[in-house]
């Protein structure tokens, strides 16, 4: 044990103390919040601007409904839209400067309303991007309406007693959980699962490879050899694992520091956003036992892989199948997040591999039944005891292999023999 321990020291001392280390707890939960936000913020930041149209209106009769639809205002005031109308003759003499001024983003779109909407439904959109989903999903909806407004003004309809009759209805959702009732948002409660899910992954992958990554280094380095003149194999891969599992404890906690932090100054400066904030104590500690429990399922098979390889060319191919072990879970649970009640939640997060990200998400969202959640975490540390097992026996050969990268039918009878 006290060998063990030797190990476990060495690999904090050599992580904890290095640039990358301490640039990534810094900066870690700031690129995660972005990437995660980043993409909204813009959206909103661009709403803040004047967005210029042009309307190519071949009606005659839907400016009026145009200029009532289109009414936003910008924060000092001035209209959102700045719309020009022109008719088919005036678009057919300007059709090459407009679309010049497109690609120079001078203007935003322009549409292209013909005779035949009443009937067809249809109108044409020009713009630089076809992938802005949000403001042409916008645009239509508002088009939509203005078509729909005249054609019932056409029929003898009021459009302003029909608007006055449809009252859209809003839903509060409250969640209920241990036989109380509580006030939830579903944004706000997809939002936190999605950046804890994206730490979970980030990390958990992070650290495997800086396992398999060590375990390379020593071996090409030759001082494996060394090593093993005073601690077995099994000992030396337990400590690096048991190491660098502690170096991403530490991480978290210099993050759990940095968010408790950052509470008490909302808090203080803007106390109106802290009812925003809802994050349960336990989601913290259910936090760390998955990523123990993943990084532990995993951490293993990339010593195992590292030990079989011989340069980085050879532990590229290696460990690819390990990586996907953590991908796919991370890809499936996009789909569980959208319905984490499902069957097909429920049985993946017994699963290992799958465990760590599918069952945390149920956990956040749902709250399953304890004896679901514990009965998971039993299952995956039975798993853990199975991989390390399989993992140290090829670690134990692998190690001191060099040369020919090993096949599958080999790896096999390491397994079996070592």
């Amino acid at each position: 044990m006290g060998k063990i321990k030797t190990i476990v020291k060495k690999e904090i001392k050599l992580k904890v103390m290095t640039k990358g280390f301490l640039i990534g707890t810094l900066l870690g939960p700031v690129i995660i919040l972005l990437f995660s936000f980043g993409p909204a913020f813009f959206i909103a930041l661009s709403e803040k601007k004047p967005v210029n149209l042009v309307v190519v209106e071949n009606t005659g009769r839907l400016q009026s409904e145009f200029q009532k639809v289109f009414n936003d205002t910008l924060e000092n005031g001035m209209p959102r839209f700045r719309i020009t109308f022109m008719d088919s003759l005036a678009f057919q003499q300007k059709q090459n400067e407009l679309f010049a001024q497109l690609e120079k983003g001078k203007l935003k779109a322009v549409v292209v309303i013909p005779s035949t909407i009443f009937s067809s439904g249809k109108a044409i959109y020009y713009s630089k991007s076809a992938s802005d989903i949000d403001f042409i999903s916008n645009l239509k909806e508002r088009l939509s309406n203005v078509v729909n407004r005249e054609k019932m003004r056409q029929a003898g309809v009021d459009p302003l007693l029909v608007e006055r009759l449809s009252t859209p209805v809003k839903l509060e959702t409250r969640k209920v959980q241990k036989g109380s009732v509580q006030k939830s948002n579903v944004g706000q409660v997809w939002a936190m699962a999605f950046v804890f899910t994206m730490m979970l992954y980030m990390t958990s992958i992070f650290y495997g490879n800086a396992v398999m990554r060590g375990v390379l280094e020593e071996k090409t380095s030759r001082i494996v050899e060394i090593l093993l003149s005073s601690i077995n194999a099994f000992q030396l891969m337990l400590g690096k694992i048991i190491g660098i599992g502690l170096v991403g404890l530490i991480q978290y906690l210099f993050w759990g520091l940095m968010g408790i932090v950052g509470f008490v100054l909302v808090s203080v400066s803007k106390p109106e956003f802290v009812k925003y904030l809802q994050v349960q104590p336990s989601a913290f500690a259910y936090f760390v036992i998955f990523f123990l429990i993943g990084y532990f399922q995993i951490a293993g098979l990339f010593a195992a892989v590292g030990s079989m390889a011989s340069s980085e060319e050879d532990m590229q191919p290696l460990s690819m199948p390990v990586n996907m072990l953590v991908i796919i879970p991370f890809l499936v649970g996009f789909s569980v997040i959208g319905n984490p009640g499902s069957s097909l939640g429920q049985i993946l997060s017994f699963i290992p591999f799958f465990t760590p990200l599918i069952m945390f998400l149920r956990v956040l969202l749902i709250s399953p039944p304890w004896y679901e959640v514990w009965g998971a975490i039993a299952l995956n540390i039975g798993a853990i005891v199975l991989f390390g097992w399989i993992s140290a026996r090829i670690y134990r050969v692998g190690i001191l292999m060099y040369g020919k990268r090993p096949n599958f039918p080999e790896i096999i009878r390491w397994i079996r023999y070592a």
